[in-house]
């Protein structure tokens, strides 16, 4: 789901911010999903889909068209027995509740913010990460907060044909996506236009340019063997949260050899996901791109 700086960059002059504050039992969409409601138009985001959503969306911009200033809350109940006024139309059997934003309180500076603090007198973007986060209801007042997260990124060392069509997937997850191939003049890099970066450097600077630190996603698919291998040995002593390497099993088995021989442990060796990607019996570029993109989100989810 897409980061706040997302959403407060693309959100048009007029437009209401939807945030997931609150869910009990099967609801569609989790805690702090979100969406953008400009007064017409399409939305950017979800807040879970179905009936739901078209009512967030109704609600939203009838805000827009009174005027409304100052956030507020509205309830869903999902089952079929559930009130006229909060009834969503699903009977998955939960309940949730979504904060609505009017835009004039969320163009804010976000660089440096750790949290966002929301109440029924607007939104305000906190220095620190909030200890206690969520949707928090004492009498007639109320206020949610949040633990701003950074958009984390994904280091793809090979500008080849796998790679040109795993960027835009990445891109729908909200992952920056950045491709580093050491050859010049790669048709296939020349044409990602998904990426939000391209850089053209040996493979044996690639410590250089990945962090050392669990914001970072590192997928190896080079041109060979040998590319694959000096950027293997360069990335396992980081802390990156992911690390998956593309190719055969018998490739992947005589790389991670190569890795023993250097003194890596098996611990460390563990970590690289390889042969990439969730095992679906891919063969085209595009079967590569939704295998490696499900295990991607399948470690994101499992934190």
């Amino acid at each position: 789901m897409k980061h706040l700086d997302h959403f407060l960059s693309s959100t048009p002059l007029r437009s209401v911010l939807c945030i997931v504050a609150e869910i009990k039992g099967s609801c569609p969409g989790r805690v702090g999903f979100k969406m953008i409601v400009p007064p017409d138009g399409a939305c950017v985001g979800s807040v879970g889909g179905g009936s739901m959503e078209f009512r967030v969306i109704t609600a939203a911009r009838k805000m827009l068209v009174s005027g409304e200033e100052n956030p507020r809350i509205i309830s869903f109940d999902h089952t079929g027995n559930a009130e006229p006024d909060k009834g969503s139309g699903m009977i998955c059997s939960g309940s949730q509740k979504i904060i609505l934003i009017p835009s004039s309180n969320s163009r804010q500076e976000l660089e440096g913010k750790r949290g966002m603090l929301v109440s029924e007198n607007g939104l305000l973007l906190l220095d620190q990460s909030p200890e206690s986060t969520g949707l928090h209801i004492s009498g007639e007042s109320w206020e949610y907060k949040e633990k701003l997260q950074p958009s984390l990124t994904v280091y793809i060392f090979g500008g080849g044909h796998c790679s040109l069509a795993l960027t835009p997937v990445l891109n729908s997850l909200d992952l920056k996506v950045i491709i580093i191939d050491d050859r010049q003049h790669v048709w296939t890099m020349v044409e990602n236009k998904a990426a939000w970066e391209k850089i053209v450097r040996s493979y044996e600077e690639a410590d250089s340019l990945v962090p050392d630190h669990e914001d970072a996603l590192v997928v190896i698919m080079t041109a060979s063997h040998n590319g694959d291998s000096v950027v293997l040995r360069q990335m396992l002593p980081k802390n990156l949260r992911y690390l998956g390497m593309m190719g055969s099993k018998a490739t992947a088995n005589h790389i991670l050899a190569e890795m023993r021989s250097l003194g890596f442990s098996e611990e460390r060796i563990r970590t690289v996901h390889t042969p990439i990607g969730i095992p679906i019996s891919s063969q085209t570029p595009a079967e590569i791109a939704v295998s490696v993109a499900a295990e991607i989100v399948k470690v994101l989810n499992s934190r």
